[in-house]
């Protein structure tokens, strides 16, 4: 008889089912055929958002998707990422627009470093230096927003498109715009990455204790820099002090040498000022003599008015008199050539 020989049992694979995040409902994603639910753990898929949300208008992205934890032979998944379609970009960019994209790493509140790509298409074409601070006001303000959220909270404004439609609206206060969008986004878990930090917005007290402390090195520093000019300038300052000690010690010395002349012109003008009491008594005799000779003329004038105005007087008094003599000689006369 031949001998009967033993065939290996062959274990057979099963289908495990993979469910969707509680944003989405935790309906059945897919399925994964594997010997152990078990090797579920880790592993990744690539979901459209369409499958998920059952909205077609969601069908340019899709959601990247990790099972990280297993519950009665179900992989529950975690949203690790977030992707565009680069054909749904290139529909948006058309001639006579700018894109401005940019990546940028920033933490949650809950200490989670994520990395999102914002995408900003003008309506128009746009100068390098309005694209640039476009770019910068967008990523200030996502770096400010998110280290206020939790990555959870993250996720949900993400897909349902909150985010970027804030975005568009930051930007839109520099120059107009067509669209808004994440390009994508992920969940970082590597150490040492640099993270952007959002720039603080300062309290009014602050700024106000900023410029008072600004005045004062401003002050400080002015007064450092008075000082050093005041250094420089003492060498000169020296020279110009030796100078006029110079000068000063050769005025003496022209001062001595004048000195005898000088005395002579003292003694001369000492010698005038005796003379000139006896000069001013001469001067103050002559002026009362004068005073007097011109009284006395004054006197004879006013003397001979008087006399004048008499005489005139005596003068008007006879001419009515001689006046009435004519009349009776011309009556007489008249009367004589009558007869």
């Amino acid at each position: 008889m031949a001998k009967q020989t033993l065939k290996p049992r062959v274990r057979k694979k099963k289908w495990f089912q993979v469910l969707a995040p509680k944003l989405f409902r935790e309906h059945v994603v897919g399925e994964i055929p594997l010997y152990e639910s078990k090797a579920m753990l880790n592993r990744s898929l690539v979901v459209n958002m369409m499958n998920l949300t059952g909205n077609p208008r969601n069908q340019h992205a899709n959601v990247i998707l990790r099972i990280n934890e297993v519950k009665e032979g179900k992989g529950l998944t975690q949203i690790l990422g977030f992707e565009v379609m680069p054909s749904s970009v290139k529909r948006i960019v058309r001639r006579g627009r700018t894109k401005i994209s940019d990546s940028v790493i920033v933490a949650t509140s809950d200490n989670k470093k994520v990395k999102i790509k914002p995408l900003i298409i003008t309506n128009t074409t746009v100068n390098n230096s309005i694209a640039t601070s476009i770019r910068l006001r967008v990523r200030d303000n996502l770096a400010r927003l998110v280290s206020r959220l939790t990555y959870e909270k993250l996720v949900e404004e993400i897909m349902s498109f909150k985010l970027q439609r804030h975005l568009g609206s930051i930007a839109s206060k520099i120059a107009p715009v067509r669209g808004s969008e994440i390009r994508g986004f992920k969940l970082i878990e590597k150490e040492g990455v640099r993270v952007l930090k959002p720039v603080k917005i300062k309290e009014p007290e602050k700024i106000v204790e900023e410029k008072k402390e600004e005045k004062e090195k401003e002050g400080i520093k002015e007064k450092v820099a008075e000082e050093k000019a005041e250094e420089k300038e003492k060498p000169e300052t020296k020279k110009e002090e030796v100078k006029e000690e110079v000068k000063e010690e050769k005025k003496k010395e022209e001062l001595k040498e004048e000195k005898p002349e000088t005395k002579k012109e003292e003694v001369k003008e000492e010698k005038q000022e005796e003379k000139k009491p006896e000069v001013s008594q001469k001067s103050e005799i002559s002026e009362t003599l004068r005073n007097e000779v011109s009284g006395a003329q004054k006197r004879k004038d006013v003397s001979r008015e008087l006399e004048t105005a008499s005489q005139t007087k005596e003068v008007k008094k006879e001419e009515p008199e001689a006046k009435e003599d004519k009349k009776e000689n011309n009556d007489s006369l008249a009367a004589d050539s009558k007869k």
